[in-house]
């Protein structure tokens, strides 16, 4: 038998530590993301672990003829294509709580619509888009001042739980699966979003702003900007400041939409300011 983890970040790092200390090391494998650079940053590398761990590193192409083969992907940039797999133990944990957010952005999306839950999925992995059988599911509350790089730790957080309470269910062949509902099935492809052209629309609410600005906070990847400052945190209150107000101050703005509560926005602070 033998055990692929495939993918990237904490959560596959996290998870190919689990199985060597539960299973022979010597069977267990691991497939990179194609931007795997070996170093860790504010996520742990794949690769760095692996070679630490001397976990040998396969190609998608390698695993292909394996025929006892369990194969785990946890935040894998390929497209696994199932007929190429002489093995039918293809398991996927997709950040989101299926059959809804199926596709990329799921940290993002979930708050510019106002969710207060969201959750991680452990499903069979098919021929579509996060569209297989679900084995298990974890949910968590997303906090009213929770940005989308909380959201992705929580994320993180949950999914490993989620791998450690059901990998030897898996092993054992002792779990079951149900299929996904149509209904409140959602999707969204990488053309949802264009990050190079984020606009925040202040005629609204200020819950409708405040989930505007802190869905795109992810100070990895991209922040929100207003008046040309890039701002890092949204507080909204439930304090009355009258309605669409706008003042900016030194380190903050105070905002209000078309309902008047308030929200305090924090600029992002330069390296070496206190």
């Amino acid at each position: 038998m033998k055990i692929c983890i495939a993918g990237k970040n904490d959560i596959a790092v996290n998870a190919l530590y689990y199985v060597i200390n539960e299973y022979d090391a010597d069977n267990v494998i691991v497939v990179l993301n194609r931007n795997d650079s070996g170093k860790d940053d504010w996520q742990k590398s794949l690769k760095n672990a692996a070679n630490e761990l001397n976990i040998k590193t396969c190609s998608l192409e390698d695993i292909y003829k394996i025929s006892d083969l369990y194969f785990f992907s946890l935040e894998f940039d390929k497209i696994v294509k199932t007929e190429k797999f002489k093995t039918d133990k293809l398991f996927n944990i997709h950040f989101s709580n299926l059959p809804k957010y199926k596709g990329m952005y799921t940290s993002i999306l979930p708050i510019l619509n106002g969710e207060n839950e969201t959750g991680v999925t452990l499903h069979k992995i098919d021929n579509g888009i996060d569209t297989g059988d679900i084995i298990a599911q974890k949910n968590f509350h997303i906090g009213i001042n929770d940005t989308s790089r909380d959201v992705y730790f929580k994320f993180l957080e949950n999914a490993f739980i989620l791998f450690k309470e059901n990998f030897a269910k898996i092993l054992s062949n002792e779990y079951s699966s149900k299929k996904q509902p149509q209904v409140n099935s959602s999707y969204y492809s990488k053309g949802t979003l264009d990050f190079k052209n984020i606009k925040i629309d202040f005629n609204k609410t200020s819950f409708e702003i405040h989930n505007q600005l802190r869905a795109f906070m992810f100070k990895e990847y991209q922040l929100p900007e207003i008046n040309g400052i890039k701002v890092e945190k949204s507080i909204l209150t439930d304090s009355f400041i009258g309605y669409n107000c706008f003042k900016e101050k030194e380190s903050e703005f105070i905002i209000s939409g078309i309902d008047g509560y308030k929200i305090s926005v924090q600029k992002q602070k330069l390296a070496g300011e206190m």
